[in-house]
């Protein structure tokens, strides 16, 4: 946590360390030393962060893995274009399944005469990054999109380009089969809520500062950070915050990134709508 917490620099280390070893003086076993972890977790401040044990104990109340819900698609008008980006998690074949599925909805819906695309990021709780960037990609367009920050101010830029995604050049996802947009740059508004987290919250941070992009609904759930594995002796693992989320202009996040227009969420694709159609006929 020391050497990697993102937020290294605001902790007094020393109180810090005294106040662990003091929650963990009673234990003879590692299971029992458990509960010292969780106080370490809280302590950070940093609701992204967490523990998981390698074997349950009775009294360490451990959270079970929910899936959350899928949203389904809103219905627009024939001159508006929509995908819904959803929460990805699970292996290759299921993340090559999603990058596959969310392409061929932008393929299906794309057509010469949209004014624009509604990217709905709702409910996207986050998960893996890299098939949401490709999937997204067609309409994102090809460019540097964003940053990952570490405590020690290195940057780390995630891309996309031709079907690929990729960190500092570093490819993580992929599809042979890529789709392009009959009309490249679109006009896009991009809706989030609160439930819009972590992974999702970088693909609402890789539409900021595009052109002729604007986001509409409520502010996002303020985890847009990057985290990191650490594994412990007996197999437990350490999910902890080391990095920030930054735009293609290098403007940090961290915390809740909030709409340009904030609505309730009757009002939301309504004025997305007017406002695709308004910045459409500005541009042509």
């Amino acid at each position: 946590m020391q050497a990697n917490f993102i937020n290294r620099a605001t902790v007094n280390w020393v109180v810090f360390k005294q106040n662990l070893l003091a929650q963990a003086s009673g234990a003879k076993t590692i299971e029992q030393a458990y509960p010292a972890v969780e106080f370490a977790i809280v302590a950070l401040g940093d609701k992204h962060t967490q523990f998981y044990c390698a074997r349950p104990v009775k009294g360490l109340e451990m959270t079970p893995a929910k899936q959350p819900p899928l949203y389904p698609d809103e219905p627009v008008p024939e001159d508006i274009g929509y995908i819904r980006i959803p929460w990805v998690v699970g292996s290759q074949q299921k993340l090559d399944k999603y990058i596959t599925q969310v392409q061929a909805h932008i393929k299906a819906r794309d057509k010469p005469e949209l004014k624009g695309w509604i990217v709905d990021l709702r409910g996207n709780m986050g998960g893996n990054l890299w098939p949401m960037l490709v999937g997204a990609g067609p309409i994102l367009g090809e460019d540097t999109l964003g940053y990952c920050i570490d405590a020690n101010n290195t940057k780390t830029a995630w891309r996309y380009e031709k079907g690929k995604a990729f960190s500092d050049g570093d490819i993580q996802a992929e599809t042979a089969n890529y789709y392009t947009l009959k009309s490249a740059n679109p006009v896009v508004a991009v809706l989030t809520d609160t439930l819009t987290a972590s992974s999702g919250e970088a693909i609402a941070v890789s539409f900021k500062a595009r052109k002729h992009t604007r986001s509409f609904g409520a502010g996002t759930c303020g985890v847009s950070t990057s985290r990191s594995r650490f594994y412990l002796s007996d197999g437990s693992v350490i999910l902890l915050t080391t990095a920030v989320f930054a735009d293609r202009r290098l403007v940090r996040y961290g915390h809740s990134l909030v709409p340009d227009e904030s609505l309730r969420p009757v009002d939301v694709v309504p004025r997305a709508i007017r406002w695709i159609r308004k910045e459409y006929k500005a541009e042509n």
